[in-house]
């Protein structure tokens, strides 16, 4: 068993132990791809001996980093490096054959958690411009590892013929032996002391992080998703939280009764759903207020995108196979049509991500040296006038927000005076000649709605529009009547307006209803111009809530974006048309 270096951890010396880890997996590739051995051969070999041993290394260095605390004065930047360092030899692990991507996919998730657990990066920030620099620091490197696990989730789904759901994402990749969020000597067996208890589980996390096969990723061996206690109706019995409880709610019967568990949620759907919590304090009121920073959301998106196209796909295969036995069966024709029809109708598809390439169009954020290398030679041979633009409109000077809704990147170029406009050129690659890229030509809401209908139309066909698609505004917008108005609240957005029976827990249809909350009741062009997601609309009054349909590196660069299509788009008649 590979030993902790716990005591004799520091920055420095966990770059160094990743750096000496990414060239020993790196041998074990080498070495696996001179072997003459069959890859079922190696994984019952010394190799497969090996790779495990290295695989516990790594989990144990992620999580003794994960509660290291740091007394001295290191700066963030040291610290961030020191976690960025880990991407080395997960990255080695990608080309271990046959599923290094799976195995490099799970460390990524287990090296999120814990990031987002960790204790020695402040995340306490004055609510001023100096907490600009630290925060998106921060943000940054989780936007780092949202990007390292899409890289191997596409890859995934791409070598599984469009089939694969990724179900062990979705579960629990724990690098402490007991929750945080109580005493776990509570739950301890009356037989066992806390320390038998924390080695039980410290050995079943270590069997849980060595596995190197998507066969091995079950239930039987510790792998399982979250799942739904409820009580009985009736039922009086008094039931303990589970150890690995995630959530829990008590109830009082009649006053004077004990507190009685009605519902806990067993395990989590881990890091994937997870978020970095960070506080800024006002430095007159001393008040802090929380910031949530969604930790791996474009990767979560992608599977929640994959699985709706793996669903009409394995739906086929079945069918395909039914119909392949029926037609080598006896039955009666009438007989074997009735046996068809209990498969059920086909899934829909979806009008918009059944067009896509989901691991083409899932890039990564870009990802630009320290300065440019082409803008001197442009700028060279280029008028005055068209040097300026093309400085203006470099790739280092301009921010990329991703469109949830369309699955795609938006560029804003910066002016000198740090000012940043959305660039309409579908095509973009920075350093424009002109202003033509602006569309300040034109009127702001049509030039927005040409871009996006262009982006749409290039990858669901000619003549295809955001309102196609799903993205337009659900007409009409507004109401005749309150009551009208928070009926369909209600039916589009139960999970924000229903009341708690309609509520019911099921995390999977609250991805759904979310995904309605991206453009609200006005569409992708009104959420954009507008800064707001309108929830309802009638003759007296109206509904909104945040944003929710861009995704920036940095929240500093999520402010950049929404504030220049707010200042290119102060008014118009599309606000008011509704």
């Amino acid at each position: 068993m590979a030993t902790s270096p716990a005591g004799k951890l520091s920055f420095d010396r966990i770059s160094k132990d990743n750096q000496a880890l990414t060239d020993e997996v790196q041998a074990l590739v080498q070495s696996s791809q001179n072997s003459t051995l069959s890859c079922e051969d190696v994984q019952e070999g010394p190799d497969e001996t090996r790779l495990k041993w290295l695989l516990e290394r790594l989990y144990i260095s992620i999580s003794d980093f994960g509660n290291y605390s740091d007394s001295t004065d290191t700066p963030d930047e040291e610290k961030i490096a020191a976690w960025e360092s880990f991407l080395d030899p997960i990255g080695a692990l990608a080309h271990v054959k046959p599923h290094g991507h799976m195995m490099a996919a799970r460390m990524v998730l287990y090296l999120t958690n814990a990031f987002l657990g960790n204790s020695h990066l402040s995340s306490t920030f004055p609510k001023t411009d100096s907490s600009v620099k630290p925060v998106s620091l921060r943000l940054s490197f989780i936007t780092a590892l949202d990007d390292k696990l899409l890289s191997h989730l596409t890859y995934l789904w791409a070598h599984s013929d469009n089939r694969e759901t990724f179900p062990w994402v979705f579960t629990e990749h724990l690098i402490h032996d007991c929750r945080r969020d109580r005493e776990c000597c509570e739950d301890v067996n009356p037989e066992l002391s806390c320390g038998s208890w924390h080695g039980r589980r410290r050995s079943d996390r270590l069997k849980v992080a060595r596995i190197t096969r998507p066969s091995d990723l079950t239930p039987e061996n510790g792998v399982s998703r979250r799942r739904r206690w409820t009580r009985a109706q009736g039922d009086t019995t008094d039931y303990r939280i589970h150890p690995d409880a995630s959530h829990w709610h008590f109830e009082t019967p009649y006053p004077g009764s004990p507190p009685l568990l009605m519902w806990q949620e067993i395990r989590s759907d881990g890091p994937i759903r997870e978020s970095y919590h960070y506080f800024l304090v006002d430095e007159h009121s001393s008040r802090g207020h929380q910031r949530d920073w969604p930790a791996l959301r474009r990767s979560r998106q992608f599977i929640l995108d994959t699985r709706r196209i793996a669903a009409i796909n394995l739906a086929k295969d079945i069918r395909r196979l039914a119909e392949i036995a029926m037609a080598r069966s006896p039955l009666p024709m009438e007989l074997q049509i009735e046996v068809l029809s209990y498969l059920g109708d086909m899934p829909t598809e979806h009008p918009y991500l059944s067009k896509l390439d989901l691991a083409a169009v899932y890039q990564p954020f870009p990802v630009l040296g320290e300065s440019c290398t082409g803008c001197a030679d442009r700028r060279k041979d280029a008028r005055r006038a068209a040097a300026g633009m093309i400085k203006a409109t470099c790739p280092h000077n301009s921010i990329a927000i991703w469109s949830l809704p369309l699955r795609a990147f938006h560029t804003f170029h910066r002016d000198d005076l740090g000012t940043g406009s959305l660039c309409l050129d579908t095509d973009c690659s920075g350093h424009h000649r002109d202003a033509s890229w602006s569309g300040k030509s034109r009127a702001v809401v049509q030039g927005v709605r040409e871009y996006l209908n262009e982006i749409v139309e290039r990858r669901c066909g000619p003549g295809t529009t955001v309102n196609d698609i799903g993205l337009g505004p659900v007409l009409p917008v507004r109401l005749p009547t309150e009551e009208e108005d928070n009926a369909r609240k209600r039916r589009l957005f139960t999970v924000f307006f229903g009341t708690n029976s309609e509520i019911s827990g099921d995390v999977e249809r609250e991805d759904i209803q979310q995904e309605t909350q991206w453009t609200g009741i006005g569409g992708i062009v009104d959420v954009m111009l507008h800064s707001r997601t309108l929830l309802g609309l009638h003759a007296s009054g109206s509904t909104s809530t945040s944003l929710h349909w861009m995704l920036g590196r940095t929240a500093q660069e999520e402010k950049e974006g929404r504030s220049a299509l707010i200042r290119d788009h102060p008014n118009c008649y599309h606000c008011e048309s509704f």
